[in-house]
C-alpha cells in the first residue's frame, strides 16, 4: 500500500528523550547502571498507589453498574465538582459562567483546544523553549508555530505583543516551573499577558501540570485568576500528583467554549474511564489531597537541592543551569557552538546517562540550541549525586576543561 500521509505526519519525529533512553539501554553492559535524566516521568516513590488500589477496588465492588457504561463526554459530574473545589482551595475561582471538563490527561486538553481553534496555516505562539508535545500538537494540526523569547521572570512581553499584533489563534504558556526551562512567570507578567490577550483577541492556553509542586518562594496567581472575559483556558493533570497511568486531566474555560469542545471529545476519546473517575472522586472526597501533595514536595525538594548542589560543584564554570522554584526539570546550557545532540548521544552511549537535548523544545533556530533538560525527581538521591558527577567529568573532557 502506498500510504498518502499528510505533510505534517510525514515530518513528525519521535521524542528525543525516548531515543536517548534507548541508546543508553542498548549500550548497557552486564555490570553497568542506567541513570535516566532524560525522562519526563515522576518518581515511582511518590505514586498514590495505595489510594488507587483502595478506591479502584471500591469502584469495582461497590460502584453502580453504570460505571461500566460509556460516561458523559464532559466527565463524571461528582469528580468535576471535586476538581472545582480542589483548584479553588488555592485561590482560583471557577465561576458560574466558567465550566470544567475531564480530559484524558493534559495532552488531550491541548489537542482538544488545538482542534477547536487552529486550522492549517494559523499561527500559534509558544515560549522558547516550550513543551515539546504541545509544539507537536500544534504542528500536526498544520499551525505555523511562532516562538517568543524567555527571560528570568517569564516570557518577553515585548516580543509577545509583536507576535500577537501580527495575529494568532492561541498563546500557549507553562507559567509555573516551565517544561523544560524551569522558569516561573512573575505576577506582573501574568497580568500583562492577560491584558495583551484581551487587546489582540488571542486566547491564552495556560498549562499548569506542575503548579502544586512548589518547593520555595510564594505561590503566584494563575493567569486564569485575572480572567473576567473568558480569555484564558486553564488545563492541568493528575499525572504528576497521583500517577501518570490514571490519565486524568481537566480543562477550565468559559462554558461556551466547553460546549464547543465536547463534540470534539465525543469523536476523539469519547470519555475517560468512569471507573477511574469514580475512584479519583472518592479519593478527593475522603482525603486532604494537598496534604498528600506536600509529601511529594518534601521528597522532590531534597532532590532539587541535591542536583543543584552537585551541578555547582561538578559542572565547568562555562555551563549554566536554571534554579527552578518547583516542578521536575533543570535546564542546563552549554557554551555557544556546542553540538548538544552529539553531547547527549555520547552521554547516553558512553555513560549510560540519557539526557534530553533541548533542540526539540525550541521552535526558533533549534539548530543553535546548546541546552538540555535534566529530570531531577525520577532517580534516587544516590543516583542523582553519582550521575551528575559523571556528567560533570564528561563535560570537562568534552569542553577541554572549561
Amino acid at each position: 500500500m502506498n500510504y498518502q500521509f499528510r505533510k505534517e505526519v510525514q515530518v513528525a519525529q519521535k521524542a528525543a528523550m525516548g531515543e536517548m533512553y534507548n541508546l543508553a539501554k542498548e549500550s548497557l553492559g552486564v555490570n553497568d547502571k542506567l541513570i535516566n535524566f532524560a525522562s519526563g516521568h515522576p518518581s515511582t516513590d511518590v505514586f498514590q498507589d495505595k489510594f488507587l488500589k483502595k478506591y479502584m477496588n471500591f469502584a469495582l465492588e461497590d460502584g453502580a453498574k453504570e460505571l461500566l457504561q460509556y460516561g458523559a463526554h464532559a466527565g463524571y459530574m461528582p469528580l468535576r465538582h471535586s476538581f472545582r473545589r480542589f483548584v479553588n482551595e488555592k485561590g482560583m475561582t471557577v465561576k458560574e459562567d466558567d465550566d470544567l471538563m475531564i480530559t484524558y490527561g493534559s495532552v488531550e486538553a491541548i489537542f482538544l483546544v488545538t482542534a477547536a481553534f487552529v486550522s492549517r496555516g494559523d499561527k500559534v505562539i509558544v515560549e522558547v523553549p516550550s513543551y515539546v508535545n504541545a509544539i507537536k500538537s500544534f504542528q500536526l494540526q498544520g499551525a505555523e508555530v511562532v516562538g517568543v523569547g524567555m527571560e528570568e521572570d517569564g516570557v518577553n512581553i515585548e516580543e509577545l505583543e509583536r507576535a500577537m499584533k501580527e495575529g494568532a489563534k492561541l498563546f500557549y504558556t507553562v507559567p509555573n516551573f516551565g517544561n523544560p526551562s524551569g522558569i516561573t512567570m512573575s505576577a506582573e507578567k501574568r497580568r500583562a499577558v492577560y491584558e495583551l490577550a484581551l487587546k489582540y483577541n488571542v486566547p491564552v492556553l495556560e498549562d499548569n501540570p506542575y503548579g502544586d509542586l512548589r518547593y520555595r518562594n510564594d505561590r503566584i496567581p494563575h493567569i486564569k485568576e485575572f480572567d473576567e472575559e473568558g480569555a484564558v483556558i486553564y488545563i492541568s493533570s493528575m499525572s504528576k500528583l497521583i500517577a501518570p497511568a490514571v490519565r486524568v486531566g481537566f480543562l477550565v474555560a468559559d462554558k461556551e467554549l466547553i460546549d464547543r469542545i465536547i463534540p470534539i471529545k465525543a469523536v476523539s476519546t469519547n470519555g475517560v474511564s468512569s471507573i477511574i473517575q469514580y475512584a479519583l472522586w472518592k479519593m478527593f472526597e475522603e482525603n486532604d489531597m494537598y496534604e498528600q501533595i506536600q509529601k511529594i514536595c518534601d521528597v522532590y525538594e531534597k532532590k532539587l537541592y541535591l542536583m543543584e548542589e552537585k551541578m555547582d560543584e561538578c559542572f565547568p564554570a562555562s555551563v549554566a543551569h536554571s534554579t527552578p522554584d518547583g516542578g521536575m526539570y533543570i535546564w542546563v546550557t552549554m557554551p555557544d557552538g556546542t553540538d548538544i545532540q552529539k553531547f547527549c548521544r555520547e552521554s547516553a552511549i558512553r555513560l549510560h546517562i540519557p539526557i534530553t537535548p533541548g533542540n526539540g523544545f525550541c521552535v526558533t533556530e533549534p539548530e543553535k540550541c546548546t541546552s538540555m533538560r535534566f529530570n531531577f525527581v525520577k532517580e534516587s538521591m544516590e543516583d542523582i549525586a553519582y550521575g551528575i558527577e559523571k556528567v560533570g567529568e564528561f563535560m570537562r573532557d568534552y569542553l577541554g576543561g572549561y
